[in-house]
């Protein structure tokens, strides 16, 4: 670790709309390749935190930063740029096409943004992803014809194919065998490692917690709502 800031959070308020949900986070800063365990109960704002973190929503005050870049005070398109060059996110719900292949969605990134440029380098990185995640053997079915845990595997493929400087994931081993959860675990790791990226990862799994340098539990960051 380099102790230079991936993200810092300063003073941010967020709440949905009408309802009762509210996340107020004073300070947060999570340095360079630091490994980050988030944990929390079900409803506390992980996920919310997350998504806070990736621009894919904004706060009603304070500031998000992503290195240099503010992304909060960033429009939809430029947070959108930032997100697809800079971030690797997995998703609960995977957020795979239907209409594509596993190895199509594997590629999606490339498609989507003219910043990142698909050549012979970045096919050969996504065959070695899927073969390090033993999904080789998937990659020509849709989603519809992978199992659960397969889909989950192609996800994070495809989060660690742009080589992002911050990986981000939501529950990533939870519908995984504890040894393939290892396995999926050691290659986020290994892939951060190898890049310099910054790993902040959602989870419930206790087991996994002495593997990161630090664990971070939402309620105990959550200040006192101000407007």
């Amino acid at each position: 670790m380099t102790g230079t800031p991936a993200v810092v959070i300063d003073g941010m308020r967020f709440g949905y709309g009408d309802g009762d949900f509210r996340l107020a986070v004073d300070a947060l800063s999570i340095a360079e390749g630091e490994r980050v365990a988030c944990v929390g109960p079900s409803g506390t704002g992980k996920t919310t935190l997350v998504n806070l973190i990736a621009g894919i929503q904004v706060p009603e005050a304070g500031s998000v930063r992503l290195g240099d870049e503010v992304v909060s005070s960033l429009t939809d398109a430029e947070r959108r740029r930032v997100r697809i060059r800079d971030v690797g996110l997995v998703f609960q719900e995977f957020e795979l096409l239907d209409y594509l292949s596993a190895y199509e969605n594997l590629l999606l990134p490339y498609h989507l943004t003219p910043h990142l440029r698909l050549d012979e380098d970045v096919k050969a990185r996504a065959s070695e992803l899927a073969g390090a995640m033993g999904i080789s053997h998937t990659l020509a079915r849709r989603p519809v014809g992978l199992s659960h845990g397969e889909r989950q595997r192609v996800a994070i493929c495809r989060a660690l194919l742009t080589e992002p400087r911050l990986v981000m994931c939501d529950e990533p081993t939870g519908n995984l065998d504890s040894k393939t959860a290892m396995v999926t675990l050691d290659l986020l790791f290994a892939q951060a490692e190898r890049h310099g990226a910054t790993l902040l990862m959602v989870t419930h799994d206790q087991g996994l917690l002495h593997r990161f340098d630090r664990v971070i539990d939402v309620e105990d960051l959550q200040a006192e709502w101000t407007a």
